[in-house]
């Protein structure tokens, strides 16, 4: 469970600090799109939402198996 809020917290913070890097989300994954092109911002962003994911089920894993 510990694991799990922890996971969260860098993932949000990791996708907090991509979103600081570039102009918009919608900007960078046009780009993405578009041109194949990675930033390091864009990086961050889905390497954050993915570590959040993580933490996420992780805790609801946790919770359903105390039950």
């Amino acid at each position: 469970m510990c694991l799990g809020v922890v996971l969260i917290i860098l993932g949000l913070v990791c996708a907090g600090y991509g979103y600081t890097q570039n102009n918009t989300l919608e900007a960078q994954i046009s780009s993405l799109l578009q041109s194949g092109a990675t930033n390091p911002g864009t990086i961050f962003i889905f390497l954050g939402i993915g570590v959040a994911i993580v933490g996420v089920l992780l805790c609801i894993y946790s919770i359903v198996r105390k039950k």
